[in-house]
C-alpha cells in the first residue's frame, strides 16, 4: 500500500509543536517504507516550515526580552503562561503553537515555581537549541519521503482535472497537490492520498473521483 502525503501532515510532523503533531508522527513512522511527496509538496512544505520557524523564532525573542526585564517570580506555569501570551500579540505565530512551545520549556526543565531570573537563564538556553529540534525533524523527514518527480507544474497536464476539481471547491494549491498524487499512482500504482485537512478529504469524498489514479481519500484524523 503507498501513501501520497498532503503538506500539513509534513509540517505536523516537523513541527513538533504542531497540532497534528501527534497523529503525524505515528502514520509517518507507521508507514516508513510507502510515503510519497512531489517536488510541490516538498516546496510548499519548504517554504510553509521557513516561515513557520521565522514566526517561532520572532515568537522566542520577543518571550525572551520579556523574560529578561520581568522582575516577578511566577507562582505556577499558568501564570507564566499568561505573562507570556498576554504580551505577543504582535507575534503571528497561532496560539496553538504559541502555548504547546511554553509547556515544552516549563517540562522540559521540570519547573515547579517560576524564579524570576532562573526562568529567565533557563529560557535563554532553550532559545539558543530550539532551531535544532525542527531542523533535525526536517532532516529526518528527508530520509523517509520518496520523491514522486514531476517538477512542480505537473498539473498543467492535467489540466480538465484540476479544473474540474477547482468547481467542487477545492482551492489551490490543493488542485495541484491531488493531480500530483494522480500522476503518482499512474507510475507507482494506486495510492492513499492522506491529509490532515478533513474538509477537504470531506469535499472530496462528496464527487466521484473514479477518474482518479487514487484508491482513497483519507482524513489524518
Amino acid at each position: 500500500m503507498l501513501f501520497f502525503t498532503d503538506t500539513n501532515i509534513a509540517l505536523g510532523y516537523t513541527v513538533v509543536h504542531d497540532r497534528w503533531h501527534d497523529p503525524s508522527k505515528e502514520f509517518i513512522e507507521n508507514h516508513e517504507d510507502a510515503l510519497f511527496w512531489s517536488n510541490l509538496v516538498h516546496y510548499e512544505y519548504c517554504r510553509k516550515l521557513d516561515w513557520i520557524i521565522d514566526e517561532v523564532d520572532s515568537f522566542l525573542e520577543a518571550s525572551e526580552d520579556l523574560l529578561i526585564e520581568n522582575q516577578k517570580d511566577f507562582v505556577n506555569y499558568y501564570e507564566f503562561e499568561g505573562y507570556i501570551l498576554n504580551r505577543t500579540d504582535m507575534c503571528r505565530l497561532d496560539y496553538f503553537k504559541k502555548r504547546k512551545i511554553l509547556e515544552h520549556f516549563w517540562e522540559k526543565y521540570d519547573l515547579n515555581e517560576g524564579i524570576s531570573g532562573i526562568i529567565s537563564l533557563k529560557f535563554s538556553i532553550f532559545v539558543k537549541d530550539f532551531d535544532k529540534l525542527y531542523y533535525r525533524r526536517y532532516s529526518s523527514l528527508n530520509d523517509i519521503m520518496n520523491l514522486h518527480d514531476c517538477g512542480l507544474d505537473n498539473y498543467t497536464r492535467f489540466l480538465d482535472y484540476a479544473k474540474r476539481l477547482k468547481k467542487w471547491g477545492v482551492h489551490n494549491p490543493d488542485c495541484k497537490i491531488i493531480t500530483d498524487a494522480h500522476d503518482c499512482g499512474l507510475k507507482h500504482g494506486n495510492v492513499i492520498f492522506v491529509s490532515a485537512d478533513g474538509k477537504l478529504i470531506e469535499k472530496m469524498m462528496e464527487h466521484d473521483t473514479s477518474f482518479l489514479r487514487i484508491m482513497e481519500f483519507r482524513s489524518l484524523n
